[in-house]
């Protein structure tokens, strides 16, 4: 199995990934629209600018290429907006999930792996949790993603389709030699954020109301790099899985709060004069994320190894070459 077909593949997460299987000589076929990813982020060694829901422009691609494997990452993920956009949610992530199965279909593709997202747990009660915990998404986005697992688990009943479909905690990150990393302006997600206040001397951004010991958020962050090492072993492990259809958390096993976070950085910057400006908690965000990867281990062989101390320190260069390159 040696060709990929990568949605989303000029995304943080999608760059990484198409770099990490060129280098393990796979052919590596990229699919994104460019709204959130960059062409400059590229890494594989054919692109396609398609929208996944243009049912005539993506069957194109499949009747141009041989692909062994469907990697989707492509989709909207910002819980907040979910509930405002669900129309444009429903399309960017149910109907294309729905159109790549469909080609899945007619042209013979017997492997499919999915990003999922621990959106789709919503409030845990209890930690970590595990694949078997309740599902039960508080954001439309948690919603989407959890319709599209049912629409993977529901064609892999059939027989000669293998799926899986990773939940992932939160991702940090970047690869800064290889000048790949998240792109947003302005940061949309909270470490890039505090990194980009840090950096242009603003209040620090402390959102509380959460039902935790400090009262502050408390998330499960794994390395980017952690996460293309387990597409990777799906990719490795899928034809062999024992069940046609898995899902299988991704995290580090271990939780910070969004003040864990700021300690890390303030040790990072050497900075102590710190101004914070308090805000409330946003509509869909859960108290709490931890995740067990016991299944992880037990399916793939997968465990994290990068510490969020060395994350951080990649994305302080990754942010600072950002702002540097936007003067």
């Amino acid at each position: 199995m040696k060709n990929i077909l990568v949605t989303g593949g000029c995304g943080f997460i999608g760059s990484h990934l198409s770099l990490f299987l060129k280098r393990k000589k796979y052919k590596v076929i990229v699919i994104d629209n460019l709204k959130i990813g960059r062409k400059n982020l590229f890494r594989g060694d054919k692109f396609y600018k398609v929208n996944l829901e243009n049912k005539k422009k993506l069957e194109k691609v499949f009747k141009l290429n041989k692909i062994d494997c469907i990697v989707h990452l492509a989709g909207l993920s910002k819980l907040t907006e979910s509930f405002k956009k669900k129309k444009l949610y429903e399309k960017n992530n149910i109907v294309s999930t729905k159109n790549l199965i469909q080609f899945a279909k007619k042209y013979k593709i017997k492997h499919f792996i999915f990003s999922s997202s621990a959106s789709v747990y919503g409030k845990a009660k209890n930690f970590p949790i595990t694949e078997n915990s309740k599902l039960n998404p508080i954001s439309y986005y948690g919603q989407t993603k959890l319709t599209c697992e049912k629409i993977i688990k529901k064609f892999s009943s059939r027989k000669s389709f293998n799926s899986i479909c990773l939940r992932f905690f939160n991702v940090v990150g970047s690869n800064f030699k290889n000048k790949i990393g998240e792109i947003h302006n302005p940061p949309i997600h909270l470490i890039p954020i505090l990194i980009n206040q840090i950096i242009k001397k603003k209040p620090i951004s402390i959102r509380y109301g959460f039902k935790t010991k400090d009262l502050t958020g408390e998330r499960d962050y794994v390395d980017v790099s952690d996460i293309v090492n387990a597409h990777y072993l799906s990719i490795k492990k899928i034809k062999k899985l024992t069940k046609s259809y898995e899902t299988i958390n991704l995290g580090s096993k271990k939780s910070y709060s969004t003040l864990n976070i700021l300690k890390i950085l303030r040790k990072s910057f050497l900075k102590k004069d710190i101004i914070i400006s308090k805000l409330t908690k946003l509509r869909g965000e859960p108290d709490k994320l931890l995740a067990s990867n016991l299944k992880a281990f037990k399916i793939l062989r997968w465990k994290p190894k990068i510490k969020i101390q060395s994350s951080i320190k990649n994305m302080i260069k990754w942010e600072e070459y950002l702002i540097k390159k936007s003067l």
